[in-house]
């Protein structure tokens, strides 16, 4: 079964949001890629959070944009992919958006806005985990 074909210019994006979408399609096919997009590796810092807890973060703009990226595709996945394997509920994927605990939260509720625009420019007949997903939560 093929990966949805995602148009990205029917999802009203900003031009910051269309960059961040940008690297969750094939960009031979236009359609959802059917494997995460690489992510950069995180640098542990000094830092610590109200919690304890140590933050990562990228050494560039650029590679914690590409952890954002992961992050929305990750989300996309989970609702229209075909692939069973991405039906798994995406717990861990806040992992790649750089920041403390707290941070992560805020900036996932922004990302999450972006993953809608995305997932509802694409039929409803192609939502795979939705559909898998109906009647099991609620």
């Amino acid at each position: 079964m093929a990966m949805p074909k995602i148009n990205l210019s029917d999802c009203n994006l900003s031009e910051e949001e269309y960059a961040l979408c940008k690297g969750i399609l094939n960009s031979r096919t236009g359609e959802l890629r059917a494997s995460k997009p690489p992510v950069p590796r995180m640098i542990q810092t000094d830092e610590r959070d109200q919690y304890g807890m140590r933050s990562y973060s990228y050494k560039n703009e650029a590679d914690a944009d590409a952890g954002r990226t992961a992050y929305i595709w990750r989300m996309v996945a989970f609702m229209v992919s075909p692939i069973s394997q991405h039906h798994c509920m995406p717990c861990t994927a806040d992992f790649d958006v750089p920041g403390h605990y707290d941070e992560r939260r805020a900036e996932t509720k922004r990302l999450d806005l972006i993953v809608d625009k995305v997932v509802n420019s694409i039929s409803p007949r192609e939502w795979h985990g939705v559909a898998r997903w109906a009647g099991l939560i609620g």
